[in-house]
């Protein structure tokens, strides 16, 4: 069979856009895990499978969140229930499976098969990547609200404001003693608003106190 690449070439799209990629970028839209996913355990981010360590240092843009509840089975999850916007999840008990005797193990005991979960949506912005990170840990829960709670905040002040984050970890007690839990450390904001990326070391206590001072008619805040 011959190849004719003068003749191929004539028939391939020449205007970006009508290459059929925004299509297929279409198709991962309705997907709950978008590209890699990415755990956190034992004070280590991991990606995929293969539990590539995430790289000290390296940088993701956090651009959303999701809360669900899901029904494992087998090993993995065969129903979700996601967060309505402006709407609470259900509560445990609203979602029947209470008999502790109809479980599957974990070991040597039972799991409710019900888990309270949170993703959280990373592009990576030098290889534009997707990477999903899905936590039902305790822990885990409580790091995606702090990162929400400075998103909010800064959002008082630049309404499109998006975190550049390094996923890092700290020390948390727990009933069995010290564990890791995972940490979004916000070390720079990107927004459309401005011409410049707003590269500025911030936590939530100086976050805070730039929200504070805009109220302020007398101060300006220098971005």
């Amino acid at each position: 069979m011959s190849y004719d690449n003068a003749s191929h070439n004539s028939q391939l799209p020449l205007i970006p856009g009508d290459d059929g990629w925004g299509d297929a970028a279409g198709d991962t839209g309705e997907r709950l895990i978008k590209g890699q996913l990415i755990k956190f355990a034992d004070w280590r981010w991991t990606i995929g499978k293969e539990r590539e360590e995430v790289a000290p240092g390296r940088r993701f843009e956090a651009l959303a969140t999701a809360a669900c509840w899901q029904h494992w089975k087998d090993g993995k999850p065969d129903k979700t229930i996601l967060r309505e916007p402006g709407r609470r999840l259900p509560e445990r008990d609203e979602l029947g499976d209470q008999d502790e005797t109809e479980w599957e193990f974990f070991g040597a005991d039972p799991q409710d098969p019900w888990r309270n979960t949170r993703l959280v949506y990373l592009l990576d912005p030098r290889t534009m990547e997707d990477f999903t990170f899905s936590t039902s840990s305790y822990g885990g829960r409580a790091a995606v609200s702090d990162l929400g709670e400075q998103i909010t905040r800064m959002r008082l002040v630049h309404a499109d404001a998006v975190p550049i984050v390094e996923l890092s970890a700290m020390e948390m007690p727990t009933k069995y003693g010290p564990k890791s839990k995972p940490v979004f450390k916000v070390v720079s904001w990107k927004t459309r608003d401005t011409e410049h990326v707003i590269e500025r070391e911030i936590n939530p206590r100086q976050a805070k106190k730039l929200v504070d001072e805009s109220n302020d008619p007398d101060d300006s805040i220098p971005f």
